[in-house]
């Protein structure tokens, strides 16, 4: 497990020239929120980074709406989010739905306080005004018409 001693910037997880391309394909994918884009990137790479290093065992790591809105950029980069993983001698994060018909989640207020201390875990800052949710959304639209699915979006390494 990669532990840092100071609390780093997910940013610095990646070179500046893709973190630029990541930041922008987050603002022209999702144009209301183009002023939060580095700031989505830079919580995206230190959740994805919290996910990889995890314990085995000790419980699912779910984004927040707006980082999951970089989660979903970083997955359209195949090459990158595999060369992300490999770069550091992680096994790749996988994004699993938790869509199960009938199946109860954890509440997101739960796994979101999990997920912040994960990502501190690993010595990484976390944003704390992106991470205030009281949902988590794949996709963030909520598009079944049922508003505040629980934590469809999780991590599974």
């Amino acid at each position: 497990m990669t532990v840092l001693t100071e609390l780093a910037a997910g940013r610095q997880l990646v070179d500046r020239e893709f973190f630029a391309r990541l930041s922008a394909r987050i603002a022209a994918a999702h144009p209301v929120h183009a002023q939060l884009a580095d700031r989505i990137a830079d919580q995206t790479l230190a959740y994805l980074a919290a996910c990889a290093q995890r314990a085995p065992g000790s419980g699912t790591l779910s984004p927040a709406p707006l980082v999951d809105l970089g989660w979903h950029a970083f997955l359209e980069y195949t090459l990158a989010y595999d060369a992300f993983f490999q770069a550091h001698g992680w096994a790749k994060v996988h994004h699993y739905p938790h869509d199960v018909p009938g199946r109860v989640y954890e509440p997101a207020s739960v796994v979101l306080e999990r997920t912040r201390r994960a990502i501190e875990h690993v010595g990484l800052r976390v944003d704390a005004e992106l991470w205030e949710a009281d949902r988590v959304s794949c996709g963030g639209d909520d598009s079944d018409g049922k508003p505040g699915d629980p934590l469809p979006c999780g991590d599974h390494g």
